[in-house]
């Protein structure tokens, strides 16, 4: 029986795994082998010639990293993984997230999670903070009522913080942005008290929320977003549903 190395198809894969030693094949090495003969014969070369352990070893160890991704992502598939994204809309209160979140939820059929709604309706707080005119939201209650829904996915969360949701959680955080004197407007008109308006624009000039969310997520799920009409939550709504569609399950 006669092998001969197929050296044109090995060679590529070494050089893009940057062996240390260059493939030294004679260019007609041959191998003349007996059934009986072939496992011993190729130990003994390969045993008796450094370059072709490396190049080998090189060879399996991507072989081995070409099947082991490819279980991986079978793995994920099959495992219940979320086939739907997660995507955490936040600002500072009056930059539109809830106006936003109700027309992204419809064009994608996700599910809408208004958290400070799902606050009230399941008691998930510490009582009512009459300084800050609002209820204290207990942290981990709002988790462990989410819990189920985003490892399911297809959810579109909107709060007015971030840092406290597990990160895993989310595939894509939005932090929506509005000008200080449009926000002034809008706080103003649901009769926020001096204090509470004062503090809200200040968090929005200093982009407080944008950095909470940049030093709680990776960077490249994090996108600040213009929303200071409803022409600008249009667009915003038209990118994110392009997003979604074109999201896949995250490996």
């Amino acid at each position: 029986m006669l092998l001969k190395p197929n050296i044109p198809i090995v060679q590529p894969l070494l050089k893009s795994q940057n062996c240390r030693h260059p493939p030294s094949y004679p260019s007609q090495l041959k191998f003349q082998f007996t059934e009986s003969e072939k496992k011993k014969n190729i130990r003994s070369y390969v045993t008796n010639n450094p370059p072709m352990q490396q190049d080998f070893l090189a060879i399996l160890e991507s072989l081995f990293n070409i099947f082991t991704g490819k279980c991986i992502v079978v793995m994920a598939q099959e495992s219940g993984k979320r086939k739907k994204p997660n995507i955490l809309v936040t600002g500072t209160p009056g930059t539109g997230k809830t106006t936003m979140s109700t027309a992204l939820a419809e064009a994608t059929q996700l599910n809408h999670i208004n958290i400070g709604d799902l606050v009230k309706e399941k008691n998930l707080h510490d009582g009512w903070d009459d300084e800050l005119d609002s209820y204290i939201l207990n942290e981990d209650l709002v988790c462990d009522e989410l819990e189920d829904a985003m490892e399911e996915g297809g959810n579109i969360v909107d709060y007015h913080g971030c840092d406290f949701f597990p990160e895993r959680w989310f595939d894509c955080v939005v932090v929506l942005q509005t000008d200080s004197s449009v926000l002034y407007d809008r706080l103003s008109k649901r009769g926020y008290k001096d204090a509470k308006l004062s503090n809200n624009v200040e968090c929005e000039i200093f982009q407080i929320l944008l950095e909470e969310a940049k030093e709680s997520y990776a960077e490249d799920k994090v996108v600040a977003l213009k929303s200071n009409n409803i022409e600008d939550i249009s667009r915003n709504v038209e990118t994110l549903t392009d997003w979604i569609r074109n999201w896949s399950i995250p490996i």
